[in-house]
């Protein structure tokens, strides 16, 4: 389906309320902590965030998000005190764990950092949901945690974890780590009703990392520069951060209100069979030319440095039919969300400011208030 960006259309099975509720985001200066916690602002919901302030992208994002209302505190999510503290003051209705080291590269690089992050911060969070039972826990791990062996076809909940990178290891850990605590929490009639997502690669506007496909064929068509691609023919289940908050928040109310099952895992996953690198890059040029830019010339090939999986599919039906939950966008869509939320940028307009009008347009959530230009710079 291709989300039409011009006309709303709610989905009636969404809460759009959310005055009275107190939301824990870890990560939430990160490229999707940020979309949801937009989400859950709009909404009006109290949001603390809870991450670490080391890039100039971030720092920018939680000056948006505390400009408008988001309280935000910096630590480290393996200072499991630090954490605590936070969580045992807040007396959360639930608590989203996003916070990652979320690349590859970065994990051959820096494999302790990465480890350390991705694993104990999960146990720094599980452990602090142990002590302070908040009603709903959201895990978000990825897709990468599956043991890769080169399948045609989806991984599914019940596959095989594990994987030879240290990224790959530490979401696997992380998945297990889940799976101890879920049992901890049923032996002790914990009320804590939990859930952890697998997510796809997810695109949309405001990923500034490095050596990001997304990002870095936005800068080269800005600059006229050829896009350089490492693996053209590599296949993701690429899904648009829309999407992925529509099924956070819908998991988040369906675990608080007991319609979902407490202790399941999810793959957050488009229907389909995902797509190439180049068929997303085409439909990024694509937009970008339709929004009146010229396309660039694409070099296919470029050595990564770093071997790389050359298919990742990921079946996400059970988390469609245990939500309810339906993509609003297909590839088309997503590169037409993210140019114009780029555009939208360029010309102007604050993050967060276009971040809202998306959530607005296509998922129906409330319309930011009014505010003076420049106010959330």
């Amino acid at each position: 389906m291709n989300a039409d960006l011009e006309h709303p259309r709610p989905d009636v099975g969404l809460r759009t309320d959310r005055a009275g509720t107190r939301v824990l985001v870890t990560g939430y200066s990160g490229f999707v902590g940020s979309w949801l916690s937009t989400a859950l602002l709009v909404g009006g919901a109290e949001v603390v965030g809870y991450a670490t302030d080391d890039t100039p992208h971030t720092r920018a994002r939680a000056a948006e998000l505390k400009a408008l209302g988001v309280t935000g505190v910096t630590g480290d999510i393996r200072d499991f005190d630090a954490l605590h503290d936070v969580m045992r003051d807040g007396r959360f209705d639930a608590v989203v764990h996003l916070a990652a080291q979320p690349l590859v590269s970065v994990g051959l690089a820096d494999p302790r950092t990465t480890l350390t992050t991705n694993v104990v911060g999960s146990v720094n969070v599980l452990e602090a949901v142990r002590l302070c039972a908040p009603p709903v826990l959201l895990h978000v791990t990825s897709d990468k945690c599956y043991r890769n062996r080169a399948w045609p076809w989806p991984y599914r909940e019940i596959d095989e974890l594990g994987g030879g990178c240290p990224y790959s290891v530490s979401k696997a850990g992380a998945e297990l780590v889940f799976e101890a605590y879920q049992e901890l929490y049923r032996t002790a009639r914990l009320p804590v009703a939990a859930g952890s997502i697998r997510f796809g690669n997810i695109i949309g506007g405001g990923d500034h990392a490095a050596n990001r496909l997304v990002p870095d064929t936005l800068a080269a068509l800005a600059a006229g520069q050829p896009i350089r691609l490492r693996n053209p023919d590599a296949v993701r289940p690429w899904q648009h951060v829309l999407d992925v908050v529509h099924g956070l928040l819908r998991l988040m109310d369906g675990l608080g209100s007991g319609a979902v099952a407490p202790g399941e895992v999810y793959n957050f996953a488009p229907p389909g069979n995902g797509a190439s690198v180049r068929e997303l890059v085409d439909a990024l040029i694509a937009a970008w030319t339709r929004h009146g830019g010229t396309g660039v010339p694409v070099v296919a090939g470029h050595e990564p440095g770093f071997a790389e999986d050359g298919v990742l599919r990921l079946d996400g039906r059970r988390a469609a039919a245990a939500l309810g939950w339906q993509h609003r966008f297909d590839l088309d869509g997503s590169a037409e969300a993210i140019v114009s939320w780029h555009h939208a940028v360029a010309a102007g307009t604050a993050a967060v400011d276009a971040t809202a009008a998306q959530l607005h347009t296509v998922l129906g959530l409330p319309r930011l208030p009014d505010r003076t230009a420049g106010a959330a710079r």
